[in-house]
This record gives structure tokens, sequence and C-alpha cells, in this order.
């Protein structure tokens, strides 16, 4: 399988668990702030997976500077979300903020796993 493809498709499926986990967690009602988090997190991360896994043959200083633009995009856009969430649902953001913060450190450890695996088969 395509390194890249693995990637996204690992992202899709998180994605799809959580989902599930939060649907069984509220009987199948869905708040939207969790459906807002669940989009805005593979928005986020499909983009910098793409940063970081752009180039075929990269050296290894080129490389490092995509995972750092990566992971900055990411911090800056979800540190935005998250300011977005508290102001748009003050009444469930306590509760949101765990699930989300979850599932973003998952998402960014699977990430991370994809990138070891790129540097090391290249």
């Amino acid at each position: 399988m395509n390194k890249r493809l693995g990637a996204f498709l690992s992202l899709i499926v998180i994605a799809a668990a959580y989902f599930v986990l939060v649907g069984l967690r509220w009987q199948w009602v869905i708040p939207k702030i969790h459906i807002a988090g669940i989009s805005a997190l593979l928005i986020i991360f499909f983009s910098s997976t793409a940063i970081m896994m752009s180039g075929s043959n990269a050296p290894a200083e080129t490389r490092a500077q995509r995972f750092i633009l990566g992971t900055t995009v990411q911090m800056i856009f979800v540190l935005f979300f998250v300011l977005i969430a508290k102001y748009a649902w003050k009444d469930s953001f306590k509760e949101f903020v765990w699930y989300f913060m979850s599932f973003f450190v998952i998402m960014l450890f699977t990430q991370a796993a994809w990138m070891l695996l790129k540097v090391r088969k290249s």
C-alpha cells in the first residue's frame, strides 16, 4: 500500500472510531460541537499530512522541515478551533475538550508513526 494512502486511510479509520464512540456516548444524538470537531481535525490533519508527506526522494533535512511546518500548522489551527468552540459552545465546552484533545493526540501519534515509517523506508 502506498504510504500516503495508508496515512490518510488510518486518519479516516480513527475518525470513524471516534465518531462511533461519541455516538454511543450520546445515544446517536451527537452534539454539533463533536461533529464540528471531527470535521475540523480531519481537515487539519489531511492538510498537514499532505504537507509532511509531499515529495518522494526528499533529503532528511527537507523532511524535518516539512514535519516542523506540518506540526506548526496543526497546532495553530487546533488552538484556533478550540478558541472558536470556547465562545460558540460555552455550555458543553469542558466535556468537549477532553474528547477533542484525546482524539487529537491519537491522530498525532498515528501521523507521526506514518512519518517514521516513511523515513525508515527511504
